[in-house]
């Protein structure tokens, strides 16, 4: 790697992406607190795919927000460290206590999609059509997003933690929802400044991803976007195709067949992009094994978590400070009036590199000094 490049191009574009692009207050909107008419409270319902940690840490940062804005009272104790996946026994503390004046997180309003049947589902989906109370839908992921902005019309619904939500159909551009009811954070840059930086230290030729070939799985993978990147570098991609892990029964099927393209696909690439997959974090180091052994960086497009328990970096968000605040500044704006599809989708967290320095000896290489100083999470196992 060429540091003066490095120094030039990486340090800066993380000063530059700072001072420009960075959100860490709220909008400047108004903010103060209102009640409902007749000093009723605000209901707000939740939705997600699956328990995922960048789904709850957004849920928390959100949550954060809107204490600091005084909706809502301290969660200082709410049951959240970093990297848990659980929202739903967030969900169940809020909802089980006062929160102030302003705000009701509603019991039986917290859906998990993955573990509901198809005719489960349509039965949440015809109780919320026919709910008179709930005043704004909290949604996470892109599955959720796609199942919410479909079905419901008639309650504001702002989707948060999407891979592409352009992409993926759940609204119909950057500047606008298509919807009036919705709206879904987006950062179009996301992926490519991941690219940039893991192409600025390693320069790659060939670059390896794996993915399901769906309409779905291409948007959560980026696909457009790695296809796009590796245009513009001249660079190889080698891909391979796999069906996610419909239930825990067919985790066997998934595993066996992720392991044999990972093997296969250490003999042919000098990179890997690791894109979401069934998730299952703590049987990472297991499946990327073949790429210590072949010496070869796995960049996560996920984040710090699959450094964590394998990968050798990611570039993401450090923590879900900013985008709380953003989401719970847009969540705020609804309550008090605004139509969700007249709001800014458009917000770029300040990106931080993780690191994992087992991972870096175990592929030999060696951290130069400049990556140390500007990497915010640096684990030295592989858990």
């Amino acid at each position: 790697m060429n540091l003066k490049s490095f120094c030039s191009k990486g340090i800066m574009f993380f000063i530059l992406f700072f001072l420009f692009f960075s959100n860490i207050g709220f909008c400047g909107n108004d903010l103060q607190p209102i009640s409902k008419v007749n000093n009723k409270k605000f209901k707000i319902a939740y939705c997600e795919n699956d328990p995922y940690f960048n789904y709850a840490g957004t849920l928390y940062g959100i949550l954060k927000g809107l204490s600091e804005a005084g909706w809502i009272k301290s969660i200082e104790d709410i049951p959240y460290t970093s990297g848990s996946n659980d929202a739903k026994a967030m969900w169940k503390w809020l909802s089980s206590r006062d929160m102030g004046d302003y705000i009701k997180f509603k019991e039986n309003a917290f859906i998990q999609l993955a573990y509901l049947s198809n005719d489960e589902k349509k039965a949440a989906l015809e109780k919320f059509k026919r709910e008179k109370n709930i005043d704004l839908f909290i949604v996470m992921g892109t599955k959720a997003g796609k199942f919410t902005s479909k079905n419901i019309d008639h309650i504001p619904v702002l989707v948060f933690s999407t891979s592409d939500a352009v992409k993926s159909g759940i609204i119909q551009s950057v500047h606008t929802s298509g919807k009036d009811n919705l709206w879904a954070h987006v950062d179009p840059q996301r992926y490519k400044r991941q690219l940039d930086v893991f192409y600025d230290l390693f320069h790659f030729k060939k670059l390896g991803i794996v993915y399901e070939n769906t309409e779905l799985g291409r948007s959560l993978a980026a696909i457009d976007t790695v296809q796009d990147f590796t245009k513009e570098k001249h660079v190889e991609i080698v891909e391979y195709f796999i069906n996610e892990a419909n239930s825990k029964e067919d985790l066997k099927r998934y595993e066996k067949e992720i392991k044999d393209i990972y093997s296969k696909m250490a003999t042919q690439v000098d990179a890997v992009y690791l894109t979401p997959g069934s998730r299952k974090t703590k049987k990472t180091k297991d499946y990327l094994s073949p790429f210590y052994h072949k010496k070869i960086p796995v960049f996560s497009q996920v984040g710090p978590i699959e450094v964590q328990y394998g990968a050798l970096m990611s570039v993401y968000r450090f923590n879900f400070d900013e985008i709380g605040r953003f989401g719970a500044d847009r969540i705020i704006n609804v309550l008090k009036g605004a139509t969700p599809q007249s709001l800014s989708q458009n917000f770029g967290d300040t990106p931080s590199i993780s690191l994992n320095m087992a991972v870096a000896e175990q592929i030999g290489y060696k951290v130069p000094f400049d990556i140390l100083l500007v990497s915010d999470i640096i684990y030295t196992k592989i858990y």
